[in-house]
Formats: C-alpha cells, structure tokens, sequence
C-alpha cells in the first residue's frame, strides 16, 4: 500500500473509498510506559493473558523505533531486523511504530519501500524471539495494489505456517504464488481486505519473510505493516508437552493471476 505522513500528500497517492482513510498517519503522543514483567513459575490454572502472551504496539509511540517488542505477562522479547536489496528498501520509516488514521487508532510496525521500484526489489524481516516459543502468530496488514504504481507482495522464508488470508489477497506465501492482492485497489488498512495472519503451529525462535514489489511502478513509498506477536504459552487439559515437528503450510484455493496484471513472472528471488 502507499501511504503519506500528514500534512505532506504524496505525489503518487490516491485516497481509498469515499469516507474511509486509505493512508496512514503518524499520530505523535505520550509514551505510555511498558511494563516488562518477569516470566513466573508455571501453575495450574492459566489466566488468558497468560496462555497467549501479546506484544503492545498500542502502548507505543508512534514515530519510535518498534524493536524490541516485550511479550506481557511472559517478558520474552521479539528483535526485529531489516535487510533490502536496494537503497530505497528498508529505509524511510520501516521498523517504526505507526498509527492509523481510524478513531481510535491502532498501532504496527512499519514495512517500507520509499525510492521508485524496479520489480523485485524487497525488504527482508526477520523476527528473532529471545527464546523458543509454540504458536508464534501475527497478521501483516495492507496488502494492496494500484495500477502502475506498486502491487504488494509478500513470500515467508521460515516453512511450517498456516495462513488466513484476507478477502483480497491470494497465494500461499511461496516464491511461485505469493501473498498478493486480488483486485487492484488502495484499500484501507483499516480494511482487513488486505491482511494474512500467518501462525506457526510448532516451536519456532527466529522467523524471516520478505516484502518484495511485485512491478515496476511510480510509487516511492510503498509499504505494509506487521501487527501485534503473540504465541501460545500453555497446553489443553491432558496433554502433555513433546517435541512437535513443524506442520506443512496450510494449503488454500487460490485465484490465478490479478487481472490484467502481467507484472508478476513467478520467478524465484535470490
């Protein structure tokens, strides 16, 4: 998706459907403080914030840096890291807390791209957890394209996810078939259209996707944003913990090619 920093409009932007917000703007507040909580002794009984221990973009400022993100109540820690194949990936804003324009607003991370864009120019993410967890999880949102301007697009390196893909984006996350958008259009991220939760079932520490432009286009400010992490802290009744082998990528009928769009080759990235 595209996007501009409030007043400033930029050039290649358009607005998304009448009344709703299709850019994101940086709201400058308070720093809340984020209390980092020492991970306690195992019980019987879970709490839900317990069983699911979250990061909290929402606590963040927006305009800082996001990395590390703090899991409550556990206290492991997620460092995010960036690598891009051009000056113009990677820079700009990515690995920022951002908010939206929605009232209220809610946070994520920034993903960002911000010089014109040869096809296949990309961002690489990494996202390294300060020990092993099960059932990592986070949606990325804002997967979105216009014509001739950019077209999102989205492969995990780390196999052994299932995804849940948005009412507008197809593929598995593969080289070959991509997370990508299925109607052109700047959706809000607000949206939803254009997010995929990805989740790995099994026990994972360091996940790697890449955000990779999927034409040649005008936009010099492309970009999509990661959501809040979360993994799963405890078992159901009855089971006991074993070492689990990572599940196959969950499989999806998927759309063929965008219409009309003959930007995508299917190669394979280096």
């Amino acid at each position: 998706m595209n996007r501009s920093i409030l007043p400033a409009v930029e050039p290649s932007g358009k607005e998304g459907a009448e009344g709703s917000v299709s850019r994101r703007t940086l709201v400058k507040g308070a720093a809340w403080a984020v209390p980092v909580i020492a991970l306690a002794a195992p019980v019987p009984v879970y709490a839900a914030s317990e069983c699911t221990p979250t990061t909290a973009l929402d606590s963040l400022t927006p305009g800082q840096p996001a990395s590390p993100l703090v899991f409550q109540p556990s206290g492991l820690t997620a460092t995010l890291s960036f690598t891009a194949n051009t000056p113009g990936g990677g820079d700009g804003d990515t690995g920022e807390v951002a908010a939206t324009s929605t009232m209220p607003p809610w946070n994520y991370v920034e993903i960002e791209m911000t010089q014109q864009l040869t096809v296949g120019n990309y961002v690489d993410v990494t996202i390294s957890l300060s020990a092993p967890v099960e059932g990592l999880s986070f949606v990325l949102h804002d997967i979105d394209w216009v014509d001739q301007q950019w077209y999102d697009t989205v492969i995990v390196s780390t196999p052994g996810f299932t995804h849940a893909n948005g009412a507008n984006v197809q593929g598995v996350g593969t080289s070959g078939n991509p997370f990508r958008p299925i109607n052109e259009g700047d959706n809000p991220i607000s949206s939803g259209l254009g997010d995929v939760r990805l989740t790995w079932p099994g026990t994972v520490q360091v996940v790697t996707f890449r955000y990779r432009a999927g034409i040649t286009g005008n936009s010099q400010n492309q970009h999509i944003g990661l959501g809040n992490l979360s993994y799963q802290a405890c078992l159901p009744a009855g089971t006991q913990r074993t070492a689990r082998a990572l599940a196959a990528p969950q499989q999806h009928q998927v759309s063929k090619g965008a219409p009309g769009f003959a930007g995508w080759d299917g190669a394979t990235d280096q």
